[in-house]
């Protein structure tokens, strides 16, 4: 280390906050997990003047002059341009001022997976499964209002969260917890938030049960007071952090299901309890030394299920530092150049997450930042989503075959000049059908009003079809759009040629062969059960407004500013519920029927495909034709991009057997078998108008897809 490099450090670090979009260069977030800044910049200092300590008067000196002068420049940059504030997947308040240190890092967060213990487990609730028959209630005591607790909770399970003082008195405590019958799974998290070392506290001193005599008494009368608004059926998982003086006289009574304790409340204790819950990571802790009625070394050892975990870049073996600093640049170059407002980037890999950001905002006005959990129009992305796994899983049950031909399940097109069609070609989009057919103009009058036949401005016997705010759509108007598709002329040769078309009559397909309404059977069958609550068709009534990021701002056919509602004009005359676009979804929620694929169909311990049908219908069956997909999916394959000329798609780097989706809103989903590497990036480009073009002519989604392999040293380069 050199005498020059300890002297430009300020500026290098002070460039990176500037880039990637504070002006607040003393500290740096991490995925959430830790600061590292001025700290890091110590840490140098500290080792170079082993050697060098006549120096390092002279060195502070001048090291302070040069931080005084880059950060009175970034204030300044900061008071004339609105920079964008890259966002973790929790909104994270610094514990502790922790030193960046790649080892120190780990060994801390290894440290805290051993000391959470598990002393209770009756009925083998923990790790939580079938969690589409869980309602969950998160109770915090002690922990304050800005708890992390639920949110990390919610990377599972959508869950209600409740916050407690120990002080409150106890109607107000009563009215509160009168909500807690409507529930089936309770989660007690108690620590002391003045006691999790964000103080300076040493190791030493934190967790040794700093409640008082008095709100150990309240503690014990919320609890009882728990105890009589929770339905006798009701299952109470009590996760204690620190407190182990408290601890020792805690009564453990039988209404404890399961009893997870560990030594501190912070960042990552909160943070791989909650994991440890849904099977996220498995539970090799044990009590190094007797408290309660639990011996020395006593431990429930839990195994992890294979559902998607949380972890720091470097617990794969990835630099966070040089990751960040790669995909915070590439996202921002969009964001500057207008590419999109905002968007949501998960990279994960062997099931791992380990980088999950927003970025943005939902609009360029700036008023709202994307956030973890908010919902975007997955646009084509639909298809891989819930058509084709519905699909795989008749086809499983011998219902549902790709050899035949579409009308024996379609017997509409018997007679006209789509009884031939095979449904692998369908699939693969070599069945001759055009792109699509556009219906929307009919639907207007000559001065662009809806037609009254059509359309009504209220839900009205007859119009039930909600297609924007304020607008219905007459009830058998897919009928209509069952026609077009049936009358439409075929192209004259067989080859690829992509197209909606047969898409939007699989809802229909599925229903008639599963018995079930097409929603339901997504919800019960797949999306509840993985927890991936957030995928839905038809937003706009389930979810608030402000966690939908709008799309564009239709001056053509429903004239307003889609929010909620599908992008796709026919996706929309549907009723928005169709095979080729309509579900809308968050990156967290997207990751997991992506993570499905890739774990060949199982998820949370329970098989949802057969691994046969995974593999059949995620590969290329056609490619001496030159048509790189399969069924459903998309494949690596050479293609002419109009803004970049012909090139390798989605890049060089992808394995043969990787596969995915494009979307025509902004988002993109893709996964890699061969190197277990998972991508997710959700945009809305379209936003204020489809015309903005701009992330394909910047070639952002290639570019961030090439830095995940880059970064994670697994280039494929197309084998």
């Amino acid at each position: 280390m050199s005498f020059l490099h300890l002297l430009v450090l300020p500026v290098f670090f002070a460039k990176i906050e500037i880039s990637a979009g504070t002006n607040l260069f003393l500290s740096y977030q991490f995925f959430g997990f830790f600061n590292f800044g001025i700290d890091r910049f110590w840490l140098v200092l500290a080792e170079f003047s082993l050697e060098h300590f006549p120096m390092v008067k002279k060195l502070l000196l001048l090291s302070f002059i040069l931080l005084l002068m880059v950060s009175l420049f970034a204030q300044k940059r900061s008071s004339k341009t609105k920079v964008v504030h890259p966002k973790p997947l929790v909104a994270i308040k610094s514990h502790a001022n922790l030193t960046f240190s790649r080892e120190l890092r780990l060994k801390q967060r290894e440290e805290a997976e051993r000391s959470i213990v598990v002393l209770k487990n009756s009925k083998d609730l923990l790790p939580l499964a079938r969690l589409d028959t869980l309602k969950i209630l998160v109770v915090g005591v002690g922990l304050g209002e800005e708890s992390q607790l639920p949110q990390m909770i919610g990377r599972y399970l959508q869950a209600d969260h409740l916050v407690l003082d120990p002080n409150e008195n106890p109607e107000t405590l009563s009215k509160k917890l009168s909500a807690a019958k409507n529930y089936n799974l309770i989660v007690i998290a108690v620590g002391d938030k003045n006691d999790s070392g964000a103080g300076g506290k040493s190791p030493s001193d934190v967790g040794d049960g700093k409640f008082s005599d008095v709100e150990g008494r309240a503690l014990a009368q919320e609890e009882q007071l728990l105890l009589g608004q929770v339905a006798p059926e009701a299952k109470m998982v009590w996760l204690f952090f620190g407190l182990k003086r408290f601890l020792e006289d805690w009564p453990v009574t039988d209404r404890c299901t399961a009893l997870v304790v560990a030594d501190k409340l912070d960042y990552d204790h909160v943070d791989l309890c909650a994991q440890l819950l849904f099977g996220g990571i498995s539970s090799p802790g044990n009590l190094p030394q007797a408290l309660n009625k639990f011996k020395e070394g006593e431990g429930i050892h839990l195994r992890a299920l294979n559902r998607l975990s949380y972890v720091l870049p470097e617990e794969v073996g990835i630099d966070s530092l040089r990751l960040a600093q790669k995909m915070d640049s590439l996202i921002n170059i969009g964001l500057k150049e207008k590419a999109y407002p905002g968007c949501q980037l998960l990279l994960a890999k062997n099931g791992r997450v380990f980088y999950q950001r927003s970025y943005g905002y939902h609009t360029y006005d700036q008023n709202l930042s994307v956030q973890w959990d908010d919902l975007y129009d997955l646009a084509s992305v639909t298809k891989v989503l819930a058509p084709v796994p519905a699909l795989m899983m008749l086809a499983d049950q011998k219902k549902f075959v790709v050899t035949k031909k579409m009308s024996e399940y379609w017997p509409d097109w018997k007679g006209s000049n789509k009884e031939g069609i095979l449904v692998a070609d369908l699939l693969s989009h070599q069945a001759r059908l055009r792109p699509g057919v556009t219906l929307w103009p009919h639907t207007l009058d000559e001065h662009g009003a809806f037609r009254p036949e059509y359309f009504a401005a209220q839900p009205t016997p007859g119009y039930d079809l909600r297609v924007s705010n304020g607008l219905y759509l007459v009830d058998n108007y897919p009928d209509t759009v069952y026609k077009a598709i049936k009358d439409s002329p075929l192209l004259k040769s067989k080859k690829y040629a992509y197209s909606d078309l047969g898409f939007v009559i699989l809802p229909r397909i599925i229903e008639n062969l599963s018995g079930e309404n097409f929603e339901k059977f997504l919800s019960y069958r797949l999306y509840a059960k993985l927890g991936a609550s957030s995928l839905m068709y038809h937003p706009a009534s389930a979810v608030p407004k402000d966690k939908i990021v709008p799309t564009e701002n239709d001056k053509s056919f429903r004239q307003e500013l889609l929010q909620g509602y599908v992008h796709d004009e026919t996706a929309a005359l549907m009723g928005g519920i169709s095979g080729n676009a309509g579900l809308f979804g968050n990156a967290g929620d997207v990751a997991k029927v992506m993570q499905l694929y890739l774990q060949n169909g199982e998820y949370g311990n329970e098989r949802f495909i057969s691994a046969e049908t995974v593999k059949n219908w995620t590969s290329s069956h056609f490619q001496k034709t030159n048509n790189r997909r399969g069924f459903g999916f998309d494949k690596p394959g050479i293609q002419t991009n109009i803004h970049t000329g012909k090139e390798r798609y989605p890049s060089m780097v992808v394995s043969e057997q990787s596969y995915g989706h494009s979307g025509y809103t902004g988002t993109f989903v893709w996964a890699d078998p061969a190197n277990q590497l998972l991508f997710v990036f959700l945009s809305n480009r379209v936003y204020p108008s489809r015309e903005n073009h701009r992330i394909n002519k910047l070639g952002l989604r290639p570019k961030l897809l090439e830095a995940l392999y880059i970064e994670s040293g697994e280039p494929s380069r197309g084998r």
